[in-house]
């Protein structure tokens, strides 16, 4: 199969100065997305690199909870099956602490529980005032004089 440059009609040179001008093309927009890529990936790194205040306490938390654990059975010299079902019972309350987290950080914080509102009262009908022009009657309380 012979590519369209074979087939052109033009010399060797014109030839090799279109592929180099396409390569140029090829290269400079390779560039340029890979300029656009850079920045993109300064703006993530920083929102990955910060975990929340309260994932980190939440994590010593559990950590410190297996660890206590851990102390206890080893200085209370327990039998180990019984260090492993302490251990494995630590480590099950551990993974129902993060999957509640998790579930947690995945649901918006309006979600789930109502809000008490105050409760909204009709305001209290207006008397109508004498001196309000709207409110009289439209017609004279005495008759017409006589034409």
């Amino acid at each position: 199969m012979s590519s369209v440059y074979e087939e052109w009609p033009a010399s060797e040179q014109v030839r090799t100065t279109v592929q180099l001008e396409t390569t140029m093309r090829v290269l400079d927009n390779v560039t340029e997305l890979r300029r656009e890529l850079d920045a993109l990936r300064s703006e993530i790194e920083p929102q990955r690199m910060r975990p929340a205040p309260g994932v980190v306490v939440r994590l010593a938390g559990e950590c410190a909870v297996l660890v206590a654990v851990a102390v206890v059975a080893g200085v209370g010299q327990f039998r180990p099956l019984l260090t492993v079902v302490l251990m494995a019972a630590a480590l099950a309350a551990v993974v129902v602490a993060e999957l509640l987290a998790s579930r947690t950080a995945a649901v918006p914080a309006t979600f789930g529980f109502a809000r008490l509102r105050p409760a909204v009262l009709d305001p209290p009908p207006e008397s109508p005032l004498e001196s309000d022009a709207w409110e009289r009657p439209s017609f004279p309380e005495t008759e017409p004089a006589a034409l």
